[in-house]
C-alpha cells in the first residue's frame, strides 16, 4: 500500500532484457532543497539489494515544471527490493520528500526498455532525451537496432537507448530516445559524429514517420542497483 501511495505521490546490452519495465516519476524540488532530496533519496535507497534493475535520481533541465526525476527499472516479474520496507519507513520517507517537493509535476510515465547498449554509466552521467511519436513501431525498432549497432565505435563506453511509453509520459509521445555522455558537450559532439554517418542517414530514411515532441537533458545524481 505504501508503495502505491509513493508512486501516486512522487509522481536504460543492446537487445531485449527480459522486456524490462521502466517507471519515471517527475519531481519539482523547492529551490534550496536539492541537497535535502539527494540525502533523503540516498538514505532510503542505499544498502538495499534489488531483485532486478535498480533506481536512480536524476536532475532535469529544459523540461517545464520538472527539476528532478526518479527512474525505477527492472524485470516486472522480479520487481523491487529483496527486503520489504516497513510502513514506518515509507511514512518517514514520504513525509520528508513531500516537504521538499511542490507542486506535483505532470508527465510521469510507465513503459518498457526496448533496447539499450552496454557502456560505463559511472563515466557517463549526462544524457539527452528525445520524446517522440513513432508511427510505425516495428519499422522504427528495426532501424534503431541497425543504427545503434553501426554506431558502437563512435559511442565507445557511452550508452544509447530506446524506451516505449505505455502509461503517461509527455503528451503525444510514444517513445523516448536517450543518449548518455560525459557531459552535455560530449553528448552533443557524439550525436554530431553519429549523424554524419551513412548508417544514420539510412536510419532516417528507413524508420518511418517520426514526430519530435520534446527534448530535455538529465544528469544522474545517484544510482543504486
Amino acid at each position: 500500500m505504501k508503495k502505491t501511495i509513493f508512486l501516486l505521490t512522487l509522481l536504460f546490452s543492446f537487445s531485449l532484457v527480459a522486456q524490462r519495465s521502466l517507471r519515471v516519476f517527475n519531481l519539482n524540488v523547492k529551490r534550496g532543497y536539492e541537497s535535502s532530496v539527494v540525502e533523503t533519496f540516498s538514505d532510503f535507497s542505499n544498502g538495499e539489494k534489488w531483485k532486478s534493475g535498480g533506481v536512480m535520481l536524476q536532475s532535469v533541465r529544459f523540461k517545464n515544471g520538472v527539476t528532478h526525476r526518479i527512474v525505477v527499472w527492472g524485470d516486472p516479474e522480479n520487481w523491487g527490493t529483496e527486503r520489504e520496507r516497513s510502513d514506518d519507513e515509507w511514512d518517514l520517507y514520504l513525509e520528508r520528500m513531500n516537504n521538499f517537493t511542490y507542486p506535483n509535476t505532470a508527465d510521469s510515465s510507465m513503459g518498457s526498455i526496448l533496447a539499450f547498449t552496454e557502456g560505463d554509466w559511472e563515466k557517463n552521467l549526462s544524457a539527452r532525451v528525445y520524446d517522440v511519436k513513432v508511427h510505425e513501431p516495428d519499422k522504427f525498432k528495426k532501424a534503431w537496432d541497425k543504427n545503434a549497432k553501426a554506431a558502437e565505435k563512435i559511442l565507445g563506453d557511452r550508452r544509447i537507448g530506446l524506451v516505449s511509453y505505455e502509461v503517461g509520459g509527455t503528451p503525444g509521445a510514444t517513445h523516448g530516445l536517450v543518449i548518455y555522455g560525459k557531459n552535455p558537450n560530449d553528448v552533443q559532439v557524439t550525436l554530431r559524429k553519429i549523424q554524419k554517418t551513412k548508417a544514420f542517414q539510412e536510419y532516417i530514411s528507413s524508420r518511418g514517420k517520426v514526430d519530435y515532441i520534446q527534448s530535455y537533458t538529465t544528469y544522474t545524481v545517484k544510482r543504486f542497483q
